[in-house]
């Protein structure tokens, strides 16, 4: 202790002691020890005599407990001399220290400045601030207080402060550089606390640094084995990727470490002129400074929810240095809440996991989203939630983390959250929000008009600003004209928005609609009928059958008058309780809803089209147009667009037309499924199958279906595209795109016969579409490329690019172009195959195809191996890594990188880097039933054992490789394998 802070000091971390004017205190009896330590526990806030009684009995308390009590109290007093430090409160007792006396504090303060320069990446105070922390500590915490209650009840959280602080110091100390010096103290940790990923994860990067690979890897294996013995599960995916960076060498591990985490901050921008809720201010900001606090803040529509959250989320932030989570689930709009996977996902995204590692399954999505966040500080903020099963999923299990909820019901009781209601604002905090809007000499010279203006707006935030914008800029005379104007509303009181019992409210809405323009008053009606969370002027444009520039000029008046809101670039949404009431507006003024929203979805898909056939020509050819947009382009508006299109093809799925359904994910397929949406666009898939069944259309259940086997494949689920594409009878032109995918499919999973009976059949039912010609050939030539049969598959591949190249087929000349490349490399023109390789990765570059691009790269960097060009491999296949795991790759894909990586590590003579970086790829691909993945990781494996030095097992592995290709029919990964078992004799 002796840091000097005044004469009293007060330690509970260790043995219980106390100093006054430095002279140590004793205080012997037993139970006056578990009296201090309750009430030093909470120093400064009273403690009641039932809680005091249950720390010294427990449950077995005697008659005349609260009596013991005082006399207890009384005898701790006397040994603690004068002046006196406990205090008697109304509801028990109290101990006055400084805020400095008290180790807890000092503790806490420590780790919070530590946290504090660690943020600011202040690394050096940071390890400085966690020691000091840490150096709190003198032992067990209560070590010599004999109480049950408090041991179960206060030490277990102690203690996670403590390991937490431990991480933390030891991570900056990593972000410094240190590495081997660490080792001895991770060893410890790792052993006192088996199941703490964390510090096994600092290990392994430790070890890596020391130059102890081999170590690394083993402490992983060390840490799988307690998992799955101590609790059944496996490592996190935190922990996943760092094994996977020793694996594949990644140079990041030897310099500054990140992290590993990047914090995030997903916070709306502060809300301008927000005013009044002290009170409830204070109450939410006190809640979230207790571990693992839950709010729920529940009102009536427009009462300012979100507003508020966000608020709070901006006031607290500091205390959450590892990031604040925001998300609409969308709960009380028109459009459909957002899904739990939806979400899940998004979060993961923004907490730095890789786009191919988020699971599918909502099970394990909570599970990874749960194991991301332990041991982290984060806010997460729920805004706008229908229900508790809407909330209760993502909610964390972590002491670290805090909830706050907003609704327009009340969730508290069902997800075990701390309520907070709002209700309207108060009069004058009604006009404070509007003078302070308003010009200065309006408060002044229209005071009670204002009064009057917030009373009939019902003191209802979103109505107040409704009004604000109407009035803004206004003479004062304008300001009476529009009190006189709302006063007399009553003409539309029969428009009740949902859940709202303030007609004054509607009648501001009534007014802010009356005074647009007619056409403005119309686009703010039809914005009822969007499907999706935000609309463009060219939306706008559709909605009204005008053009472009007319509908962007109605929408900036209609931001003005703060019926929508600008957001993003040149894009506008609408509050919820505004669409609502826009929707209703739009049936009693007699628009033509169906009218305008079939000219929105014909927007939609007539633009899908088109920029799918730039992006996609291959899966419905492009109609030789001369305007279609550049690739740029077409991609800015799918992504801009994306949630909008998914909505509207659910909804049409639902409600009609069903054709449009199928027809938007036939548009928008080939962009989704390669560009990492995999998850939302597979929802909408589901939806537009279900209705090409009720709509008993075969042929659009067919290419439906099609698009249903990709996506699974880009998942990563290859025994799931497996089970789709052979569940459908396709008819038309569904029958050559199920083919085509499925015989990709039976490719990976080495069902070589399947898949070329399904190119051949691509082939035949192509006729004189060359689009599925060229897929047919360049299928089959990559059938004859797996069997080895390599003049026959030059043959055909060399044919179907050809033909793809003339036609404009530019995904299918890409993936040409990389199978021919793989082909010479087989043959040993290594030159050859870089040149062609580096075609279609141009290619797939151009295309803006992600997960391919990532794939070929891959192969590249193998055939610049193979070409003696090893540093630009070894820079090719660390890019390719970086692709995979940032842009949204697979499984799949992944192992095809780090078998290419191992190839290039055996060359680069790392031979222990090149088998553990095979030992992934068989990992991955066993996972997935990625058997061409399997089958070559074994191959590989065994001259880069030999390289190690391990001949028995480099045998073993050949011997393995050569009788899973003889099952599978890959006659070329069987020929290398017989080859290099030849040559071992």
């Amino acid at each position: 202790m002796g840091i000097g802070f005044g004469d009293d000091e007060v330690g509970v971390l260790g043995p219980l002691l106390v100093r006054r004017g430095g002279v140590v205190v004793a205080v012997t009896a037993p139970k006056q020890r578990i009296v201090l330590a309750s009430l030093v526990m909470a120093a400064n806030r009273a403690v009641s005599s039932a809680e005091l009684v249950r720390a010294v009995w427990g449950d077995r308390a005697p008659a005349r407990a609260a009596h013991t009590l005082a006399v207890y109290v009384m005898r701790l007093r006397r040994a603690l001399g004068e002046p006196q430090l406990v205090h008697t409160t109304p509801s028990g007792y109290l101990i006055s220290l400084p805020h400095g006396a008290v180790d807890l504090h000092r503790f806490a303060d420590h780790a919070a400045h530590g946290a504090l320069a660690a943020s600011a990446k202040d690394f050096g105070s940071a390890v400085e601030h966690y020691q000091r922390a840490l150096d709190c500590w003198r032992g067990p915490a209560l070590a010599d207080v004999p109480s049950e209650a408090l041991h179960a009840d206060e030490v277990p959280a102690l203690v996670e402060e403590q390991l937490r602080v431990t991480a933390e110091l030891v991570d900056a100390r990593l972000r410094l550089g240190h590495g081997a010096e660490l080792v001895p103290d991770l060893r410890r940790l790792t052993a006192r606390h088996p199941l703490r990923e964390r510090f096994w994860s600092q290990l392994m990067v430790a070890l890596h640094r020391a130059d102890r690979q081999a170590d690394a890897l083993d402490a992983y294996r060390q840490a799988g084995t307690a998992l799955a013995r101590e609790l059944g599960v496996d490592p996190s995916e935190s922990l996943r990727a760092v094994h996977h960076s020793i694996l594949t060498g990644d140079p990041a591990l030897r310099g500054p470490l990140p992290s590993g985490w990047a914090p995030v901050s997903q916070l709306p921008a502060p809300v301008g002129n927000f005013v009044g809720r002290a009170d409830e201010l204070d109450r939410v900001t006190a809640l979230l400074a207790g571990p693992a606090a839950v709010v729920a803040v529940c009102g009536p529509p427009g009462v300012g929810k979100t507003a508020f959250a966000v608020t709070v989320g901006h006031s607290v932030r500091e205390r959450y240095h590892h990031g604040q989570l925001y998300a609409d689930l969308r709960g009380h709009s028109t459009s459909p809440p957002l899904s739990t996977t939806t979400v899940l996902g998004r979060f993961l995204r923004a907490l730095g996991a890789r786009p191919d590692s988020i699971p599918a399954d909502e099970a394990e999505l909570v599970r990874a989203y749960r194991d991301r966040l332990r041991g982290r500080r984060v806010l997460i903020t729920l805004d706008n939630a229908a229900s508790a099963a809407q909330v209760l999923p993502l909610l964390p299990d972590v002491p670290e983390c805090s909830v706050v909820i907003t609704s327009r019901n009340e969730l508290a009781g069902d997800v075990g959250a701390a309520a907070v209601r709002l209700d309207v604002l108060r009069g004058d905090e009604a006009w404070m929000l509007l003078t302070r809007s308003l010009a200065p000499e309006a408060a002044d010279e229209q005071g009670d008009a204002l009064r009057e203006l917030a009373r009939l707006c019902g003191y209802l935030p979103l109505a107040l600003r409704i009004a604000l914008g109407n009035l803004v800029g206004a003479h004062t005379t304008d300001i009476r004209s529009y009190v006189d104007d709302l006063r007399g509303g009553d003409r539309l009181s029969a428009l009740a928005v949902p859940d709202d019992d303030s007609a004054a409210v509607r009648r501001a809405f009534d007014l802010s609609h009356a005074a647009l323009r007619p056409d403005a008053a119309k686009l703010f009606r039809l914005t009822g009928l969007l499907p999706g969370p935000d609309f463009s002027a060219f939306g706008a444009a559709a909605l009204l059958g005008a053009d472009e520039a007319t509908a962007r000029a109605l929408a900036e008046e209609l931001a003005s008058a703060n019926l929508v809101q600008r957001v993003g670039d040149e894009r506008f949404a609408v509050h919820d309780l505004l669409r609502e009431y826009a929707a209703e507006r739009a049936r009693a003024a007699g628009d033509d809803l169906e009218a305008a929203r079939g000219r929105l979805f014909d927007w939609y898909l007539s633009t899908a089209s088109d920029v799918g056939d730039v992006l996609f020509p291959e899966v419905r050819p492009a109609r030789g147009r001369a305007d279609l947009p550049d690739a740029r382009t077409a991609r800015a508006w799918l992504e801009a667009e994306r949630p909008s299109l998914l909505a509207a093809t659910e909804r049409c799925a639902r409600l009609g037309p069903l054709p449009m359904a199928w027809s938007l994910v036939e548009a928008v397929g080939g962009f989704l499924g390669s560009h990492g949406h995999h998850g939302g666009f597979l929802n909408a898939v589901r939806a537009a199958g279900d209705a090409a069944r009720a709509a008993g259309d075969t042929e659009a259940g067919g290419v439906v279906l099609a698009h249903l086997v990709a996506a699974h494949r880009n998942l990563g689920d290859l025994r799931a595209a497996r089970d789709a594409a052979r569940s459908g009878n396709p008819v038309g032109r569904a029958v050559w795109l199920l083919a085509g995918v499925a015989g990709v499919v039976a490719l990976d999973v080495g069902e070589l016969a399947e898949a070329e009976d399904r190119f051949r059949e691509v082939v035949g039912a192509s006729g004189e579409l060359a689009h599925a010609r060229c897929a047919g050939l360049i299928g089959l030539g990559a059938v004859r490329l797996a069997r080895g049969e390599l003049d026959a598959a030059e043959a055909l591949l060399r044919e179907g690019h050809g033909l793809a190249l003339r036609v404009g087929a530019v995904n299918l000349a890409a993936s040409g172009a990389d199978l021919r490349g793989r082909c010479r490399g087989a043959r040993g023109d290594h030159p050859g195959a870089v040149d062609l390789l580096r075609e279609a990765r141009d290619g797939w570059a151009r295309t803006g195809a992600r997960p391919p691009h990532a794939e070929t790269t891959a192969h590249l960097a193998a055939a610049l191996c193979l070409a003696g060009e090893h540093g630009e491999a070894l820079r090719t296949a660390q890019r390719a890594l970086a692709l995979v795991q940032e842009l949204g790759g697979s499984p799949r894909i992944e192992a095809d990188v780090h078998n290419a990586l191992g190839l290039v590590q055996r060359h680069l003579v790392n031979p222990e880097a090149a088998v553990a970086a095979h030992l992934r790829a068989l990992e991955l691909s066993g996972g997935v039933g990625y058997r061409h993945g399997v089958v070559q990781a074994h191959v590989l494996l065994a001259p880069a054992l030999l390289a190690a030095g391990r001949r028995g097992d480099a045998v073993r592995h050949a011997r393995i490789g050569i009788g899973l290709a003889g099952e599978t029919g890959y006659g070329g990964l069987r020929q290398a394998a017989e080859s290099l078992l030849a040559a071992l004799g």
